[in-house]
């Protein structure tokens, strides 16, 4: 074995060596041969691309000042006008405004001058005098005197004993006016070489970079700094003529560092003895693991496998083929063990929804401690895609995989949020089972409606379809999940006559004689309709439905049912509304409503602390409105939409100019103070008035939707099955079939 771990290491030292020597003979290359020679260049060429780079922005930012004055001279009427005419106050204003005006636009503008021909007189920004008073009339008599105006001068001083810049340079530009004869005048436009100098300032680093300008006779611009020779880079422009030069400072720094000579060599040689050096002694330790785990092979391969040890000299291989042996076992392993357990997992889940669980449920116990079906509670939801048909002919089976993979993450992602323990599971292509299980049998219902309506949100605004699900019933053990199944199946299928894209409980679809379970429902939401808007209404609404269902002498389990319809129906009506009564609605009220399920037993304490609860949040809502800033004016404005929102010209557009209100501040005031949009108001009191006539009058559904305010029957139907989830012909045929919705009809008339 020494021997075998000494030849180990003689290849591990064989293997690292070369490698090491040729990494670190490319790099002392390098470092000498290219380093020098490229750096170099890239200096220059950087310098150059700098230097032409600040040239073309200096030359164009001089050619638009040029351009922008000729526009000026031959665009300008106040401009000709003004040279060509009389003197006048006003049009000497105007032009003064127009040469301020350029100034403006241009930073680089130090000062402009207008010399007019006819009268000898040179305006400016400030004022007009005549030219043997002007500061700077010696460069306009010389410009004057040039047969044909050139581009920008060389940096020159504006002249005068009286101008306080007299020592500043300036550039340039003279244009005669017209341009072609320069009869009526001449503009001067000076650009300020200081204002130069910034400007490269912004274009280039001064610490490490040097800049000059120099004219066509060789004189620089600035205070003369000394470029140092080699590092240099010119550029002429084709427009002014002048030579620009950028340098890199620091250049003795620089070619020290390029010339290292013997020292550089001998830091690449001690370098490199370093690398050998580091090499062994790594390799040494590292092989001490190495070691050890040979010595155990050893003693493996002699008692077991000493002819594979024997055929194969090199250690290592046998480590090799027994380490991958082991992986490919346990690989292939976990994939039969993984698809044995997701298909047992498949087949426990179809025997719960089948009603075979109780059977044999024995051999399904490892499952039943997976899912937690020792102790528990269980409702059922049932997913269905609304219109599958065209589902799964718009998208390939690739898609629509991808789309249900979305569909059972989301649910499982928002379950989770919640906190709630959910299994999730496709059993058909269109159709994907919710089980809810739970330690606690209080508000099951409610969360499970929450989880639904929250993921069929999800799917509304995010995907390009939607889906229905059904809500099944509570039930306290696991062989009776098959009866909540059957109930949030039976749900979904009510979707045909119910309207898609919604939630469907069990408890709106259950069969009950003469109507009561929908007359229950439009109770409820009656209520809290007039409660959320702070009517009194609500409180007669609220006592008849207790008083209805001690009338049909409900049984517990639906007045729970309805009960927790009323407290989700309330927390849909209140989210999104004022933060402090949804923050009360959390804290107290909803608790002391779930409380109040748990601790009453008959009907009239039910009623008690229902209403006690409610009483306590509405005065809390009616104490936050007369705090408001606005909430006499919104009482003003609702009060107005309540007695014409059948006129079909109704809008935000409209009650802002009779209120003087801005339409987007009304319609977060209609949020904040009411609790909703105002379109959403207006059409919840065009429903209203629409389902009394539809109940009280013979009138066509056309004539109905022009009473209310609908300008055609389609928006009217349309809007109308969206509120109510049936269509204003449905709806008038359940009321002539059901006695009692016109009982409630009238009480819903006098309280709303």
């Amino acid at each position: 074995m020494k021997k075998t771990n000494n030849n180990y290491i003689t290849r591990m030292l064989l293997s690292y060596l070369p490698i090491l020597f040729l990494t670190v003979s490319v790099l002392v290359f390098i470092f000498f041969a290219i380093i020098n020679e490229l750096n170099v260049r890239n200096a220059l060429q950087a310098n150059k691309v700098t230097t032409e780079y600040t040239a073309n922005m200096i030359d164009s930012s001089l050619k638009s000042i040029d351009m922008d004055s000729r526009k000026m001279i031959q665009n300008s009427a106040e401009l000709l006008h003004f040279l060509d005419s009389a003197p006048d106050r006003t049009l000497e204003y105007e032009v003064s405004n127009v040469l301020s005006g350029l100034m403006v636009q241009y930073s680089f503008i130090d000062s402009v001058y207008l010399y007019q021909a006819k009268d000898g007189k040179v305006l400016d920004q400030s004022t007009i005098r005549p030219l043997e008073e002007f500061p700077d009339r010696g460069f306009v008599l010389e410009s004057l005197e040039k047969p044909i105006a050139g581009n920008w001068t060389a940096p020159r001083s504006k002249g005068g004993e009286r101008n306080p810049d007299a020592e500043a340079k300036v550039i340039s530009l003279v244009r005669k006016i017209p341009l072609d004869s320069g009869s009526l005048g001449c503009i001067i436009i000076n650009v300020r070489v200081s204002a130069l100098d910034k400007f490269i300032d912004q274009l280039i680093d001064r610490k490490v970079t040097q800049a000059q300008i120099y004219d066509a006779a060789g004189r620089p611009f600035f205070q003369e700094e000394k470029l140092e020779q080699g590092m240099n880079a010119d550029t002429v422009s084709d427009y002014t003529g002048w030579t620009y030069r950028t340098g890199i400072k620091g250049g003795r720094l620089f070619s020290f560092l390029l010339q290292g000579g013997v020292m550089w060599v001998m830091l690449g040689l001690g370098a490199i003895a370093f690398a050998i050096g580091s090499t062994f002694y790594v390799t040494r330790r590292s092989y001490k693991p190495i070691e050890a785990i040979l010595h155990r092979i050893d003693r493996f391969s002699s008692a077991v496998k000493a002819s594979d040890l024997k055929e194969n000299k090199n250690e290592f291989a046998f480590i090799d083929q027994a380490i991958e042996k082991l992986i490919t076992n346990n690989m292939a392993f976990q994939e039969k063990q993984q698809e044995h357990m997701v298909i047992r997992r498949q087949q426990f889940l179809q025997s719960l929804l089948s009603g075979d669980y109780e059977a044999d449920g024995g051999m399904w116990e490892p499952e039943r401690q997976h899912f937690g079906l020792s102790d528990g509670h269980f409702i059922a939801a049932l997913l269905e895609i609304d219109h599958y048909v065209q589902f799964a002919l718009k998208y390939n089976q690739k898609d629509q995989s991808l789309f249900k993979f979305v569909v059972s993450s989301v649910a499982s992602e928002i379950a989770e949020q919640r906190q709630m323990r959910v299994v999730v599971e496709w059993i058909a292509k269109n159709q994907l089972v919710l089980l809810l299980i739970s330690g606690s049998a209080v508000d099951l219902e409610h969360r499970m409606l929450q989880l639904s309506e929250q993921i069929r949100s999800w799917i509304e605004e995010h995907l390009e379809f939607t889906v229905t699900i059904g809500i099944g019933t509570a039930s306290d053990d696991a062989g009776d999940i098959c009866r909540s199944f059957e109930a949030a199946e039976e749900a979904v299928g009510h979707k045909v006559t119910l309207g898609i894209n919604q939630i469907i409980d069990a408890v709106e679809v259950k069969e009950k004689p003469a109507g009561e379970w929908f007359v229950y429902l439009q109770m409820i939401q009656a209520a809290v309709r007039h409660f959320r808007l702070s009517e009194p209404e609500w409180t007669g609404v609220f006592g008849r439905l207790f008083r209805e269902m001690a009338v049909h002498r409900l049984p517990k389990d639906d007045v729970e049912r309805l009960l927790h319809y009323l407290i989700f129906q309330t927390e849909r009506e209140l989210d999104g509304w004022l933060p402090e009564i949804v923050n009360a609605w959390e804290a107290r009220t909803k608790p002391e409503l779930l409380e109040v399920l748990g601790k009453r037993d008959t009907l009239g304490e039910l009623e008690s602390g229902f209403r006690s609860a409610f009483m306590q949040l509405s005065e809390l809502i009616a104490e936050l409105g007369q705090s408001r800033k606005h909430n006499s004016l919104m009482k003003e404005i609702r009060d107005y939409v309540a007695e014409h929102f059948t006129d079909p010209n109704l809008s935000l557009t409209l009650l802002s100019d009779r209120f003087q209100v801005n339409p987007k501040y009304l319609s977060q005031l209609f949020k904040e103070e009411i609790g909703e949009n105002f379109s959403d108001f207006v059409i919840a009191l065009r429903v209203e008035f629409a389902k009394r006539l539809l109940r009280e009058t013979s009138d066509t559904v056309q004539d109905i939707s022009a009473k209310t305010g609908y300008a055609t029957a389609i928006s009217f139907n349309r809007i109308f099955k969206k509120v109510v989830g049936v269509s204003p012909g449905q709806y008038r045929e359940s009321v002539q079939t059901t006695g009692q919705m016109e009982e409630y009809g009238s009480d819903a008339k006098d309280g709303g």
